[in-house]
């Protein structure tokens, strides 16, 4: 199992053509299942702003019954930090992994739509509530956000408060360095959705403003109470 790469592309079109699915090929919407060399299976997760929408769920006829459809579903469940929706002429496989039926009435409007334009008479509207993993991953990565927020804020605003000719002068300044140093790896960290280091770093970098504040090296501007480790 693998994100969809671009070259993959037309190996997806015609497993979802042979399929009498929707041949429209989004890479970052798409996972697939590969075995030497061959696209077998793919499923699309496709996020439709505060909920997501599982299509596009193929399996090449070889290797069907071995588990495949099972593992992409389970990843793409995985991924979503909310709820899934998904419509299904054959609800099996969905229900046997956590989705219930799902009033029309509580779809996202795309899928609705789609429900009452192409889908046969015959589909379901089906709701999973996702993955709480992935929920709590979400929130850590918007609290590291906010963090890196309260910190380039500090950054901005820091004024060293000894004078240019003190001994202090050099320590004030390396301290600031260090809070630049460790924000900037913050920054990369969380970019990359590494949230440990990210994590990390920006608590180096509260430390050392924290440091530099309490010893009188320079003003930060803001409550030391911000510069507390996370809980």
């Amino acid at each position: 199992m693998r994100p969809a790469r671009d070259r993959d592309r037309r190996e997806v079109v015609s497993l979802l053509r042979s399929e009498r699915l929707e041949p429209s090929f989004v890479q970052r919407e798409f996972l697939v299942a590969e075995h030497r060399g061959r696209i077998v299976g793919c499923a699309r997760l496709k996020f439709l702003g505060d909920a997501y929408e599982l299509a596009s769920v193929a399996v090449s006829p070889a290797y069907r019954r071995r588990g495949v459809g099972t593992l992409l579903v389970r990843q793409c469940l995985d991924l979503a930090d909310g709820e899934v929706f998904c419509l299904a002429e054959r609800p099996g496989l969905f229900e046997r992994l956590g989705f219930i039926a799902a009033e029309h009435r509580a779809l996202p409007g795309e899928v609705l739509s789609k429900l009452r334009r192409r889908c046969p008479a015959g589909a379901r509207a089906l709701r999973h509530p996702g993955s709480s993993r992935a929920r709590t991953l979400r929130l850590l990565y918007e609290k590291c956000a906010r963090d890196l927020e309260t910190t380039r804020k500090a950054l901005e605003k820091v004024r060293i408060t000894v004078p240019p000719r003190s001994h202090y002068r050099k320590a004030a300044e390396d301290f600031l360095a260090m809070a630049r140093a460790y924000f900037s790896d913050a920054r990369h960290f969380h970019a990359a959705g590494d949230l440990v280091n990210a994590f990390a770093s920006v608590n180096y970098a509260h430390g050392w403003l924290d440091a530099g504040a309490r010893l009188g090296l320079f003003d930060v501007g803001l409550d030391d109470r911000l510069f507390t480790l996370a809980e």
